[in-house]
């Protein structure tokens, strides 16, 4: 009994000191006082309070790389028989500047209980060299750093997320192929991949090998006894177009790193107590600009020595079919000559053999198909040549051997393929009109039936003498038919915009249900195991349903866009925050090692909350 009175006194205690402390509200803001161009820094907004709707300012002159940052914090003291509580917020942006001047930053505002709050104003000096207080303030934020509370920092290091760039072949022959590749390495969550640059090859005929990016290959690898997550975002096939020394400039990638860093504790008995490490961490996402190495390429020239007159550039592996579709036929009847080459090589670059058919057979152009196949190691796959020749006089005709040649990178020599010869047979073909075609392609040809037009005999169409448009009924008609189309062409717009409202009202209606309806689809698939399609449903369900609500294309759907849009409606930032985070831990478990089942129940669950409380609030 005595321990439970004990009890009661410091609940009572404690209600009475925290109703207390809630009526001192404090909203500040810091930065450093003076930054150099181009560094980057840190601008802290913190209220010692539950703040809702905080309303950032206008940063003019910054440029903002990451932000708001939103971290919370509560402390419980009990000092000299007194008990004091404090509840922090903190919104954290990363800024830097990109010339000289000063820069003031205007008060932030945000609301405490129905009262609104405004911070201090903020001035902040730019200069070129070192500012004098580049070691003081602990908002100042260097190349990578993500700062936790004012006393606890951690950096992305050059090791932990990284692009590296590997090729096959760093001497191939002129026209040979060889196959770059991007390996993003990373020991931290990331999300938001985004190529920002990549090099024009100049200098290399290049073909992508992944496509759109749709499944990316990831795999786990140790270096230097620490482990990463390894994924393929790029692959791409090269072909030198000439000798010499190349250079394939770096690719730079963009991309959002998670940090989680758990905040200082104080040492007091109480702060240990209320602040247990599991639940007080913090989570920074932190632009980061990634550049892959650049790579030198050697190209040989091909060997002079041996080189065939049939040599066309020809690079690689192949082999050479050729082939009539028949041997007899009758004048003016249509021959289809027909060359293949497969193989791996420079297959899209091989230009049209030239084949000699005899004088008295009309040609046409080659029909060309290209089916080139992609793989990791390069692009094969076969080109075929398509010849229509047409025989106008009867005999027996022959069509000679055609040659290729190709220059074999693997063993460093040229290699010549014959084709047969072909035996033609042609007899006069029967009626008594010669048939005549026309066209410069097989699909073009046309029968026109007969050789000669006859003159046109009566009868003739009058017209009478002194007969003028200028003036006629005819001429009114067709000054007015512009204007009628001008009308027609307004009540048509007007009827296709009516069309688009109602289209997205109705999108804007229905956008739970279609949500909805894709969540069933991502637990289906979540049962069958398949992680990725779990991931495409449950990311289409989410930024599908901000796309109906607010009848966005999906070129206009961003984070920023999302938050604009909810903070719009009057969406509680706690509920905004949340489908925020939703979307982030989406694009983090695709990269985040660890237990797959219990991370898609997690982001399932994560995912229907979040569509939940939005469409609560939007009502």
């Amino acid at each position: 009994m005595k321990k439970s009175g004990v009890y009661i006194l410091f609940l009572l205690l404690f209600g009475w000191q925290w109703a207390q402390a809630a009526n001192d509200i404090h909203f500040t803001a810091s930065a450093p006082e003076e930054v150099a161009v181009g560094q980057q820094f840190q601008i802290v907004f913190q209220i010692n309070g539950d703040g809702k709707g905080f309303s950032a300012p206008d940063f003019k002159g910054l440029t903002v790389l990451s932000g708001p940052n939103t971290s919370t914090s509560s402390s419980l003291q009990f000092v000299n028989g007194r008990m004091s509580q404090s509840y922090n917020v903190t919104f954290s942006y990363i800024v830097m500047a990109e010339k000289t001047g000063t820069f003031y930053v205007e008060p932030a505002a945000i609301n405490v209980k129905g009262q609104q709050y405004r911070s201090n104003k903020l001035q902040i000096d730019v200069i070129k060299g070192t500012p004098r207080n580049s070691n003081a303030g602990s908002n100042a934020y260097q190349g990578g750093e993500s700062e936790t509370n004012s006393a606890s920092q951690q950096t992305i290091g050059s090791k932990d997320v990284f692009v590296k760039a590997t090729v096959n072949n760093t001497h191939p022959y002129l026209g040979q192929q060889i196959v770059i590749t991007y390996k993003l390495y990373t020991r931290l969550p990331v999300s938001n991949l985004m190529i920002d640059k990549i090099s024009s090859f100049k200098g290399f005929w290049s073909q992508d090998l992944l496509g759109d990016n749709s499944n990316i290959q990831q795999s786990t690898t140790t270096i230097d006894g620490h482990q990463y997550v390894v994924a393929t975002i790029r692959k791409m096939a090269l072909i030198p177009q000439q000798n010499g020394k190349l250079t394939i400039d770096p690719m730079t990638l963009k991309c959002v790193v998670q940090l989680r860093v758990q905040k200082k504790r104080s040492g007091d008995p109480f702060d240990d107590f209320f602040n247990d490490p599991f639940f007080n961490q913090n989570v920074k996402n932190v632009n980061k600009t990634l550049k892959a190495n650049a790579i030198n390429i050697d190209v040989k020239p091909l060997p002079e020595a041996g080189k065939p007159a049939c040599f066309a550039g020809a690079v690689g592996d192949f082999k050479f079919e050729t082939g009539i579709d028949k041997p007899d036929l009758t004048t003016n009847d249509a021959l289809t000559y027909t060359i293949n080459i497969t193989g791996r090589g420079n297959i899209e670059l091989i230009d049209t053999p030239k084949v000699n058919f005899p004088p008295d057979f009309e040609t046409y152009d080659a029909k060309i198909t290209t089916n080139p196949i992609k793989t990791d190691i390069g692009i094969s796959g076969s080109k075929k040549f398509e010849y229509l020749a047409i025989p106008r006089n009867p005999g027996n005709f022959t069509i000679p051997p055609v040659s290729f040649c190709y220059f074999n990178p693997v063993d460093g020599k040229y290699h010549t393929i014959t084709s047969p010869s072909y035996n033609i047979h042609v007899k006069k073909g029967q009626g008594g009109n010669t048939a005549v075609y026309t066209g410069n392609a097989q699909e073009d040809i046309r029968f026109l039936g007969k050789d000669i037009r006859h003159i046109e005999s009566g009868p003739y169409h009058f017209v009478k003498a002194n007969t003028y448009l200028f003036g006629s009924v005819l001429f009114f008609v067709l000054l007015l038919i512009p204007l009628l189309l001008l009308i027609v062409a307004f009540m048509l717009r007007k009827r296709i915009e009516n069309r688009r409202a109602n289209v997205s009202v109705l999108k804007n209606r229905k956008a739970q249900k279609v949500a909805r309806t894709r969540l069933m689809k991502a637990q289906k698939v979540k049962k069958t195991g398949n992680d990725k399609a779990f991931y495409d449903e449950i990311a289409l369900a989410l930024w599908g349903y901000i796309a109906d609500k607010f009848d966005l294309k999906q070129s206009d759907l961003s984070m920023d866009s999302v938050r604009e849009r909810l903070q719009q409606q009057n969406v509680a930032e706690e509920t905004i925050n949340g489908f925020i985070s939703t979307l982030n831990n989406i694009e983090y478990a695709r990269f985040a090692p660890g237990n797959t089942k219990d991370k898609m129940e997690n982001i399932y669950s994560e995912a229907m909350s979040a569509i939940m409380q939005a469409e609560k609030s939007l009502k």
